[in-house]
């Protein structure tokens, strides 16, 4: 991460520690650890050090130099500068909030996140204008995990998953393919094989209310297709 930083670039800083003549600070974006100088603080005595820093506060500052320690100078830096980066900061900020909280309901492990997040800041510069993109139904290449995570973007609604096993059986003759006319009865779910006679069934819905019950509906249709030509069949939730 240290080699992501570049000397020159603006950075956000929280203050964690005050000294006679130095402020101990902690890269937000980068979650680093940065020094500042008294010398580098543009128009402060060192007796003035603590009425003008505060701890917690956050700074810009423009890095000046990059060892096991990120050192930071203020002098250079415009209002405008610091105006701009700060709100930057913010609205990164909130994008990454956002993003994590609408993973988390998808239960999307906090690894595959934090590595999702860091590979479209790389990308796109930063994960703001990543969702900015998708958000105008651009394809910015989210991983298969990520795909209802993305179609949620795109639409601004979350898209509810419920499923199912679905057991069909017929001692007939032609059982394979009464089983089969009894899947194709199923229009509006996502039929995956288990092994043997079993299948597994999901409905995709925006309608929590009624995804269970229409589930429900549409495995019956097959069992009851399959019970009129000599089967059975058995359904539950999963």
């Amino acid at each position: 991460m240290v080699n992501k930083v570049r000397i020159g670039e603006l950075v956000v800083a929280e203050v964690k520690e005050i000294h006679s003549n130095s402020v101990e600070l902690n890269l937000a974006e980068y979650n680093l650890k940065g020094f500042l100088n008294v010398s580098n603080i543009p128009g402060l005595w060192i007796r003035d050090l603590k009425k003008n820093i505060k701890k917690g506060q956050l700074i810009v500052g423009k890095v000046i130099k990059i060892d096991h320690i990120i050192e930071i100078s203020l002098k250079g830096v415009s209002k405008n500068s610091k105006e701009k980066k700060l709100k930057e900061y913010s609205v990164e900020k909130k994008a990454v909030k956002m993003f994590k909280r609408v993973c988390s309901e998808y239960k999307i492990k906090d690894k595959l996140v934090e590595e999702e997040i860091s590979s479209l800041k790389e990308r796109f510069g930063s994960l703001y204008e990543a969702l900015e993109r998708l958000r105008k139904r651009e394809d910015i290449g989210l991983k298969e995990e990520f795909s209802e995570v993305g179609t949620r973007f795109k639409t601004g609604e979350k898209t509810y998953e419920f499923k199912g096993e679905l057991e069909l059986h017929s001692n007939l003759g032609n059982g394979v393919d009464l089983i089969k006319e009894s899947l194709n009865e199923l229009k509006i779910v996502e039929i995956t094989y288990i092994g043997s006679t079993k299948f597994l069934v999901k409905l995709k819905t925006k309608n929590p209310k009624k995804g269970e019950k229409n589930l429900v509906k549409e495995a019956e249709k097959a069992i009851s297709k399959i019970k009129k030509c000599g089967g059975v069949g058995e359904f539950k939730l999963t």
